[in-house]
């Protein structure tokens, strides 16, 4: 039976082009004295063809195959062969039906079957480029593709973009170099097959990530768990994305480069329906030159969102010129992220792999919860908290009471969700920490926000206070006057100075549209000379 197979694999490769040879195992199960059901495998889990050797063909047997391949859902092709005649049955890729040929169909690759081109480390194969400034719209032409062929909305399309770049980056840093990239099209030979494997990479990817983490972070699996949700491309959405990211090695792309490229498809998704989970990047640049943290800093968001105040603070850090054993400390260790929805958490980590990982400590889950719901994170643990909570929601008894102890909610049936913010922001503070936080203007200057004027000043040094113009949130859907905060886990004293500034200019106006000589730069360094002489560094 062995010289059979062979044969049988020969005739499709030599007369046919199919790739089947290289790398293939075979299991073998007997289904009567003349006929043998044989398996093909390759890479162990990837599943490439069903083969049925016999010493005669008939209806019955065809049909046998049939039925067979159909309960196999990896399975893309299967053929008959009794010695002299081959015959085959394909998948058709648009309902997954199994069609008899009356000949074998010749193999053909869409894009890469003339050229031959294969992308993998191997004498002959075509090696991987990392992604160019003037390729910074691959992500964005990604991101269409799915749109317009699966009819997604453009935050659902970027739930599956995120999910195919964690595919690819753990393709190219789990290639052995002596196979081929799995992520690619022209191994695979149609749609059904590549989504087939696509969809198995995936999954490897995250059970390898859970395996890894899991040792060394209580819980992981329960708070990072995002990427257990299947891809849910169509198989031709996935096979055109795979084309598009094919040829590129985003490992080894620089991090400004891919970093841009992800916010192009950023941008427009978050103007689409998701602003409430951003804060502009004027802003966070901001908050980070002039709070100036270091390598050494514990940094949290617990409203992390997109994940923004966590990459600028990795990015900050980097361009400080520490050696790159001590970034990729901070970036592990140091930098934690939590946020609530599991879109966001799966665009944080994403965002994270991009710029040199980090993606591990960004937790799904409510920040504002009990401390005992979290499994590795404590409460006066943190040198810098950058953070900007959701605020317009009015939480009333109920949801206050299943939320964690908050000071500012005691003896109050109702309290406004970015006051809680505030409190558990302070909370997470070690003593002496840090806070820059976004909130709206009406607590630092309404009547009936006394409560809190008081309690901050009772638990903490306010430094700076930073009046925002009105637009800054208002290309996101947001009309809401707000300030930036900058204060110390400490009690006041009568000596210290509080610098008050307004940002006049945020670099765009109420639409978005981009606008010269903001004021940014002048006040990032105004605010980092007065937080210094405030004891910040």
């Amino acid at each position: 039976m062995a010289n059979f197979i062979k044969e049988a694999i020969d005739i499709l490769e030599k007369e046919f082009g199919y790739p089947l040879s290289s790398e293939l195992k075979t299991q073998s199960h007997k289904i009567d004295q003349g006929t043998q059901l044989n398996i093909l495998t390759k890479d162990d889990s990837v599943f490439v063809c069903g083969l049925l050797v016999g010493n005669k063909m008939s209806l019955d047997t065809s049909g046998a195959l049939k039925k067979i391949i159909s309960n196999i859902p990896a399975c893309t092709l299967g053929f008959i062969y009794d010695g002299q005649s081959i015959f085959g049955f394909r998948f058709k890729s648009e309902n997954s039906e199994l069609i008899k040929l009356r000949e074998f169909e010749t193999y053909r690759s869409p894009q890469n079957s003339v050229k031959g081109e294969v992308f993998g480390n191997q004498k002959g194969q075509k090696q991987l480029t990392s992604l160019s400034s003037n390729l910074e719209a691959t992500f964005f032409q990604a991101h269409s593709h799915i749109r317009d062929i699966d009819g997604m909305h453009a935050d659902e399309a970027l739930d599956e973009l995120c999910k195919i770049i964690y595919t690819k980056l753990f393709d190219e840093e789990q290639n052995t170099k002596k196979m081929p990239y799995k992520f690619q099209r022209a191994i695979y030979g149609n749609e059904s097959e590549l989504a087939t494997c696509m969809h198995d990479l995936y999954k490897e990817a995250n059970d390898y990530d859970k395996r890894v983490y899991s040792l060394r972070i209580p819980g992981y699996k329960r708070s990072r768990g995002v990427f257990d949700h299947p891809i849910k491309l169509s198989a031709s959405a996935l096979s055109k994305v795979t084309e598009e990211f094919e040829r590129f090695d985003l490992t080894s792309t620089p991090l400004d480069i891919k970093g841009r490229a992800f916010q192009n498809v950023f941008l427009p998704a978050l103007r689409a329906g998701m602003g409430q989970y951003f804060t502009p990047s004027p802003i966070i640049e901001l908050i980070i030159k002039s709070s100036n943290p270091d390598s050494r800093s514990l940094i949290l968001d617990p409203f992390c969102g997109s994940g923004h105040f966590l990459t600028e603070s990795l990015d900050f850090v980097r361009s400080s010129g520490a050696k790159s054993k001590v970034v990729d400390e901070f970036a592990y260790h140091k930098l934690h992220g939590i946020e609530k929805s599991e879109r966001m958490v799966r665009v944080a980590m994403t965002d994270m792999r991009l710029h040199g990982d980090g993606h591990a400590n960004i937790r799904c889950t409510d920040a504002l919860l009990p401390f005992e719901n979290y499994h590795d994170i404590e409460p006066n643990s943190f040198d810098y908290v950058f953070t900007n909570p959701p605020f317009g929601s009015l939480l009333g008894a109920s949801a206050i009471n299943s939320l964690g102890e908050f000071e500012l909610a005691k003896g109050r049936n109702k309290v406004p969700l970015e006051i809680l913010g505030l409190e558990r922001a302070i909370q997470f503070l070690k003593s002496k920490g840090k806070l820059a936080i976004v909130i709206p203007e009406s607590i630092l200057v309404n009547g009936s926000m006394q409560y809190v004027r008081d309690w901050l000043a009772d638990n903490t040094t306010i430094n700076a206070i930073i009046s925002l113009p009105i637009e800054t949130f208002s290309p996101y859907g947001a009309n809401i006057k707000t300030s930036i905060v900058f204060l110390k886990k400490i009690k006041s004293k009568s000596s210290n100075k509080v610098l008050c500034g307004k940002v006049e200019n945020i670099g765009y106006d109420a639409a978005g549209r981009s606008l010269a000589n903001n004021d940014i730069n002048s006040m990032a360094v105004s605010l980092r000379e007065h937080l210094c002489n405030e004891g910040w560094t």
